[in-house]
């Protein structure tokens, strides 16, 4: 079964535009009482500076290099699910510690910038505020005359104002009433800081920034592993930290490592119903392979959900690798995996994600066999052609357990194969990666790893396998910014894009304010490819076979006939194709249906919320007023990005009149 085009791996093209992304220094934090610096990380000696650990420890050696000097003592055999600042956290030379929670660090605020609610407008410029070191409060608000609802908020760093000054003694002889037991409490001395801002209410379901000061006169904590005492910066959601854990081997070398940022614990909850695992690449001086999880996001973009590092690829080490991302993600198991074909794997995932779907990758598989097969499979040799087709429609076309079994044995048949132990052990692992096997598992548009693999590409662009974990961390965050722009773009295209019709058909207005861009291309091909079909009723309206004119102009379709089962009234329908439960977009075949029952709108259930404009659970801003995008609920970045491109529109506007005239360009220019 071939994948669809649009949610194929990474281009050539798309590799290179990851290419060249500027990136900020990292800090990471090792294990208890672990103090470490930004510069030069490799683990377990993470810096080149000093690292700080317990007095009584002996220090950690490297796999392959000596510890430096300046580093310090060992870090205990595994760190508890540290949590640690990103580069983005850790800027103006903020110290880090052990136990950081980290968050995504916030854009800065701007006169404009505008919130669903007040409450949203305060927990973003608290997130400002926590990045920054420093803590606000709410200095005034203003209600309304008429409904006496607020209007207005004033928001101020904690030590804005000044403290109320203490009283003076009378002058007088010292009397036992005079003496009072004083109180010994501390108190945040205030500096009248000027960092502040101002929101108002301009309409309903509208608060504006109006003021924005961002310089303070003090100093802020620069501990960012202490900010979370600070009064407003309390009970911070565990899902917004980064988490980060780590073993030692008896040699104190960093044996397995796995980390996972705030972001992609956030993503996990929308996008775990299909993860892509590979371990093929070398990442780092030490050769531990890199093990990515990899996810696919509602625009069909492949996204992270974490990364590991593993000393050896044994079923110990996959099942802490796989414990921790369980972990990380709040104990939930991805609904399906691929992987390529690894035993440990296997076993590993069976025991820690016990309610996965486990599938391997086809192309793995295949060319194993081929390396024991030789040239038998190879379509090009004499007589071959025609063995090598039926040994691919065996394998690909066949959508039933049952349809597989017959046709695998008839293929054995024709070519007396029956006792070639090569194809009995082919036959033997079908159950894992035969996809008649796996018809109502949602693997949406692969079965392979190559996903996986096109990550891989990517890293070896940008990362030296000769470099420390720390140019790799950098690098892998350098990709992970470049995919939150690929999706801003994808946002982007779906909120302010209209596209081409491919057909007349009522539906597919309805379809393009329910999916995203590339899920509505997808669609309107199901669409068009629904015309090559006919229908036949076995049953009346309950069974209906929907068969080809000729041939589908789709290879796996062909010129089979397949039967669509229906429910109208209870809004029900299903295929023997399986695609919406494959890759959770309906068929041309049930849409075909559709048309014959006069059924003018997709029923709600088949459209999948992963595939939906519905959004990500975002921080509440949205866009002003006259900008009509509510429709794609996209993201900040994204908004702002179209904000950016129209005011630049607008302006050229503006200017073009003064082309011509010297003294109007001159006045522009300045």
């Amino acid at each position: 079964m071939q994948e669809h085009d649009f949610l194929a791996a990474p281009s050539d093209l798309e590799l290179q535009q990851v290419s060249g992304a500027a990136f900020p220094p990292m800090c990471v934090a090792g294990g208890a009482g672990a103090h470490v610096s930004s510069s030069n990380l490799t683990l377990p000696v993470i810096s080149n500076e000093a690292l700080h650990l317990p007095s009584n420890s002996a220090p950690p050696k490297l796999a392959t290099q000596q510890l430096n000097n300046s580093a310090s003592k060992v870090l205990p055999a595994e760190s508890g699910g540290v949590t640690v600042p990103t580069a983005e956290t850790t800027t103006d030379g903020v110290d880090v510690e052990d136990g950081v929670e980290v968050l995504s660090t916030p854009q800065e605020l701007f006169v404009g910038m505008s919130f669903n609610t007040s409450d949203a407008a305060k927990d973003y410029y608290n997130s400002y505020a926590r990045h920054t070191g420093f803590s606000i409060r709410i200095d005034t608000s203003r209600e309304s005359k008429k409904d006496n609802e607020k209007i207005k908020y004033i928001y101020v760093c904690q030590k804005a104002g000044v403290n109320k000054k203490e009283k003076v003694a009378d002058d007088g002889p010292i009397t036992e009433k005079k003496i009072v037991r004083q109180r010994r409490r501390d108190y945040i001395d205030r500096t009248h800081c000027p960092a502040r801002m101002i929101v108002r209410k301009t309409s309903p379901g509208h608060w504006e920034v109006v003021n924005f000061e961002r310089e303070q006169n003090h100093e802020r904590l620069r501990n960012l592993s202490l900010t979370k005492y600070l009064k407003s910066h309390r009970d911070i959601p565990a899902e917004e930290k980064e988490f980060i854990n780590y073993t030692l081997d008896e040699f104190d070398r960093v044996e397995n490592l796995f980390w996972v940022d705030g972001a992609a614990r956030r993503t996990y909850e929308l996008y775990s119903d299909c993860l892509s695992f590979d371990t093929t690449y070398l990442t780092n001086a030490y050769n531990m392979p890199c093990a990515p999880f990899i996810g696919i996001d509602r625009n069909g973009i492949t996204i992270q959900l974490g990364c590991g590092f593993l000393r050896n690829e044994k079923t110990e080490g996959f099942v802490w690798l796989f414990t921790e991302f369980k972990k990380a993600m709040d104990g939930k198991d991805p609904a399906n995996i691929i992987t390529d074909q690894d035993i440990a794997m296997k076993a590993a995932i069976a025991e820690v994600f016990v309610s996965s779907v486990h599938r391997n990758c086809r192309w793995h598989i295949m060319e194993n066999a081929r390396k024991t097969m030789g040239a038998f499979l190879d379509s090009k040799g004499d007589g071959k052609q025609e063995l090598a087709d039926d040994f691919t429609d065996c394998i690909d076309n066949s959508f039933t357990s049952a349809e597989f079994e017959q046709k695998w044995q008839a293929f054995l048949d024709k070519y007396e194969l029956n006792n070639d132990e090569r194809f009995q052990h082919l036959y033997d692992m079908r159950h894992c990666w035969i996809p008649a096997y796996f018809m109502h598992c949602f693997f949406p548009f692969l079965q392979t790893t190559a996903r996986s693999e096109g990550f891989n590409a990517v890293l070896k662009r940008y990362v030296n396998p000769k470099n420390s974990i720390l140019n790799f961390v950098q690098q892998y965050k350098k990709i992970q910014q470049r995919i939150f722009s690929k999706q801003d773009l994808q946002e982007t295209a779906t909120a302010t894009k209209v596209p081409r019709y491919l057909t007349g058909h009522p539906m597919v207005h309805h379809m393009k304010k329910a999916y995203t861009r590339r899920l509505f291309n997808v669609f309107q091909h199901e669409l068009q490819l629904s015309s090559s079909y006919y229908v036949v009723r076995v049953e009346g309206d309950d069974l209906i076979d929907v068969v080809p004119y000729r041939r589908c102009p789709d290879l796996l379709y062909g010129t089979r006939t397949f039967r669509v089962t229906s429910s109208r009234v209870e809004g029900l329908y299903s295929c023997t194709c399986c695609k919406f439960e494959r890759h959770g977009v309906l068929c041309c075949h049930i849409l075909k249906v559709f048309d014959t029952l006069a059924v003018r709108e997709v029923p709600d259930r088949y459209i999948l919320p992963r595939w939906s404009v519905e959004p990500v659970v975002d921080s509440g801003v949205e866009v002003a007023a006259n900008e009509p995008l509510q429709e794609a609920q996209i993201t900040d970045h994204g908004k702002h990005v179209i904000r950016y491109s129209r005011m630049c529109t607008n302006f050229n506007k503006i200017v073009r009149p003064f082309m011509a005239d010297d003294e109007g360009y001159g006045i522009v220019s300045k």
